[in-house]
């Protein structure tokens, strides 16, 4: 994926082009983790504003932001998550999204803050173009955390009426420049780690992870299963096998017991009697967890890879 594209991809985007709907979300804690429930409001002349939203990611200190493969150990100060949206960390939560919203019926501004309605944590501008069949040419969805209705329970709100200040007795919404999520075309791009809640990506990791453990279950060279799968699944670990090397786990395989002792010994790795990686204690654990998904200070297929507070043996 070329992840230096999202300048251009800001500048390509004609807000005019499409049509857009405008989302509110709330969140609601389902069996599989936290859920997104989408409602409708109307809005006029919504692609003004997201042409403001636009305009202001073209400016500094946003677009000179480096734009790096998405990883949730990226510093959101520094960087802009960058990942496909077919990839298997986001695709089903972002068809979600977008069918919720495409479908998603629409109500009016005032049940949002009435009580009608569960107070939004969150909102949307979802935009698409299709041509005469039905079928969708273009697509863009700006996301922002943060219920955009300023109400007058902490403080009255006015308005001004030529020469006269008079209450609003009206829902107001208020919206800033910044966002924490875009999709534009067949990229996403994650600008602030809080969204990643939302988003339900936490999940996803440990999805992954365990999907991964699988392949390690069947590769028969660790010795306790249960205490590596145990170790995988803490948040911090689960989230690192975002970068697992299945070739490194092959080539682990692939050696015989005393070249592949020799190979592990370099990252503090053990192996039993039967020439399994030992898994026995917690800190054997978390060394093969490193070595696994690229995170130790030398890469073992001879590639630059992520350091580590691994020492490697002399």
């Amino acid at each position: 994926m070329n992840t230096t594209t999202l300048t251009e991809a800001l500048r390509e985007l004609k807000p005019d082009a499409l049509t857009w709907k405008f989302g509110l979300y709330s969140t609601n804690k389902g069996r599989d983790g936290l859920e997104l429930e989408w409602n409708l409001c109307d809005m006029r002349g919504i692609s003004g504003q997201v042409d403001i939203l636009r305009e202001y990611l073209l400016k500094k200190p946003v677009a000179e932001k480096s734009v790096a493969q998405y990883s949730p150990f990226l510093s959101d100060k520094e960087n802009i998550g960058a990942i496909e949206c077919k990839d298997e960390i986001i695709r089903d939560q972002l068809s979600d999204i977008i069918i919720s919203i495409q479908r998603g019926q629409t109500h009016a501004a005032a049940d949002f803050v009435s009580g009608v309605l569960s107070k939004p944590v969150g909102f949307a501008f979802y935009g698409e173009r299709r041509d005469d069949a039905g079928n969708i040419l273009e697509q863009a969805l700006f996301m922002r955390r943060g219920n955009p209705f300023l109400t007058g329970q902490t403080s009255r709100l006015f308005t001004a009426e030529g020469a006269e200040v008079i209450f609003c007795d009206k829902p107001i919404l208020k919206f800033t420049s910044a966002v924490d999520f875009l999709m534009i075309g067949d990229v996403c791009y994650i600008l602030s780690s809080g969204i990643e809640k939302d988003l339900a990506l936490e999940n996803r990791h440990f999805a992954i992870a365990q999907k991964r453990m699988g392949l390690i279950a069947d590769a028969n060279i660790i010795s306790d299963y249960d205490k590596l799968e145990a170790c995988v699944m803490k948040a911090k670990n689960a989230r690192k096998f975002l970068d697992f090397d299945k070739g490194v786990l092959e080539y682990i395989g692939r050696l015989p017991i005393v070249e592949r002792e020799e190979f592990l010994s370099t990252y503090g790795v053990t192996i039993d009697f039967n020439g399994r990686m030992d898994t026995s204690d917690a800190e054997q654990c978390e060394l093969i967890v490193d070595l696994l998904c690229c995170r130790s200070c030398l890469d073992p297929l001879g590639r630059l890879s992520v350091g580590s507070n691994i020492t490697p043996r002399e």
